[in-house]
């Protein structure tokens, strides 16, 4: 039994909030939920997983198609999420014309959160609606005996006749630690992965949960139960991944810092254990300690994201951060005065920036929070939101649009990118295009980078960012890779 996951081009992404043109070649994530599959699997029985990343090569689709011929593909697990519906389509079109009996199972975000669509893909033949670990082994043991997937917890399938079989709802594992955590070595050149901001050249992601605890209105994001890991369990993954020359991780939770005293407690364990790496994590400004920040750099932090989103108090209102904007002016304070690096994530063109001129005093007043980094990306309503709704009650765009986009990803359907209840779309775009040039184009900022810099590789990483930037200069808002 052969078994493949994919992680599927991004070739026809709906590139909502950053274009294309930005993030090829300023960072390429390993595909983690496919390695905890693979682990899972390879861990708890005799099979063998390949991990097939065409991200990492940026390829097309012919290129894909060619190298996806190297896989018998018996059965085939595809990561899943709802900007990506698109190449999820292409990626099972392309796996059915090679192996017209393969069984294609869909797991990931998308198929969480809106199952009824998921399992109504052509060419899909099952999904996993919630932790696939455990689901995609019992899969893979009953296609091996030649079963169908009957009586699967967490699995929806397709029977021989067409219709739609909707087992029980399995049972999240309430501990993480019973998952074993990726092995990197086993994913096919986990050195040519790179993240933004990095100071040494091999770096890695990973989780230490899973959920949010929050509901902002304008996240996508799976929240039907917030779990952690052990600390101890993290470090030994970390330790593993310092014997394979990784020095620094970056952790992509939606929320690393539960609350301060569980970071004081992870940055003990680094210390206890003697463990040397470089890390970083995302968090809100809420909450957030001088004494969390000093603790983190002192055993190895060297960047905090922060998900700042607006920089005046109408906008942080807006979208529920529980802070104001001396809050968010006194923790980059902090991060500077203890010298870790700090980003800032603001988002552009929300409902509540009304003309161009409080859009742009918004990008003034991010200016001043004199981050290390800035993330700029337009406000976009995601399907299933609260935003989304609000949106679609104002008439700005049908209300059932990603509802057609999910039923069919290759019709043509046009998604919301952008809010245009009160700017349009070139507006919104000039505005992203604003908010680099004013950030990254300061001799301030220029100057602390080139006197900060820690390796050539960083100043590679550097350089692909500049090119980002001249590349979003020349993008107009009709531009297939635009974001508005």
């Amino acid at each position: 039994m052969d078994i493949t996951l994919i992680n599927p081009p991004e070739q026809m992404r709906v590139w909502a909030g950053i274009p294309k043109a930005m993030a090829y070649g300023v960072y390429c994530f390993p595909p983690l939920g496919l390695m905890y599959v693979q682990a899972a699997v390879e861990k708890r029985s005799s099979y063998k997983v390949e991990i097939f990343d065409p991200v990492v090569d940026n390829l097309d689709y012919p290129d894909f198609e060619a190298q996806l011929k190297r896989y018998p593909l018996d059965v085939v697990g595809i990561e899943t999420y709802t900007h990506s519906l698109a190449d999820v389509q292409m990626t099972m079109n392309a796996v059915r014309k090679q192996n017209p009996n393969a069984k294609i199972i869909l797991g990931g975000p998308h198929c969480a959160m809106f199952p009824d669509y998921a399992i109504q893909l052509k060419d899909a033949d099952a999904i996993v609606t919630g932790d696939g670990e455990d689901a995609f082994l019992d899969m893979v043991q009953a296609a091996d005996k030649g079963k169908d997937f009957s009586g699967i917890d967490g699995v929806w399938f397709k029977d021989k006749s067409g219709q739609v079989v909707k087992n029980r709802e399995r049972k999240s594992t309430k501990s993480l630690d019973a998952y074993p955590w990726p092995d990197r070595a086993r994913l096919p050149r986990y050195q040519d992965y790179y993240l933004p901001g990095c100071k040494q050249p091999l770096n890695t992601t990973a989780i230490t949960s899973r959920g949010c605890p929050h509901s902002c209105p304008f996240c996508l994001t799976y929240k039907k139960q917030y779990r952690m890991r052990a600390i101890d369990n993290i470090l030994d993954e970390m330790e593993h991944c310092v014997s394979l020359g990784i020095t620094e991780v970056h952790f992509i939770d939606d929320l690393f810092t539960p609350n301060s005293q569980w970071v004081l407690k992870f940055c003990d364990g680094i210390e206890r254990r003697g463990l040397k790496f470089n890390w970083g994590y995302k968090t809100t400004i809420a909450g957030t300690t001088r004494e969390q920040i000093r603790r983190c750099r002192e055993t190895g932090c060297s960047k905090i994201h922060f998900g700042v989103e607006s920089a005046n108090n109408e906008g942080l209102d807006k979208w529920g951060k529980h802070c104001d904007t001396d809050d968010v002016h006194r923790v980059f304070k902090w991060c500077r005065e203890e010298g870790v690096r700090s980003v800032a994530y603001i988002m552009l063109g929300g409902p509540h920036e009304r003309t161009m001129e409080q859009a742009q005093k918004n990008i003034d007043e991010m200016i001043k929070l004199d981050a290390d980094y800035a993330v700029f990306a337009v406000f976009s309503p995601y399907p299933g939101t609260e935003s989304f709704e609000e949106g679609a009650k104002k008439g700005l765009y049908a209300a059932d649009c990603w509802d057609r986009l999910m039923k069919d990803p290759l019709c043509g359907v046009e998604v919301p990118a952008c809010w245009e209840e009160h700017l349009s779309k070139a507006q919104i775009l000039e505005l992203l295009k604003l908010a680099h040039r004013k950030f990254y184009f300061r001799p301030r900022f220029v100057a602390r980078t080139a006197a900060n810099l820690a390796s050539v590789s960083e100043f590679k990483r550097l350089a692909g960012g500049a090119l980002s930037i001249l590349k979003l200069e020349m993008l107009n808002s009709k531009s297939r890779t635009a974001p508005v």
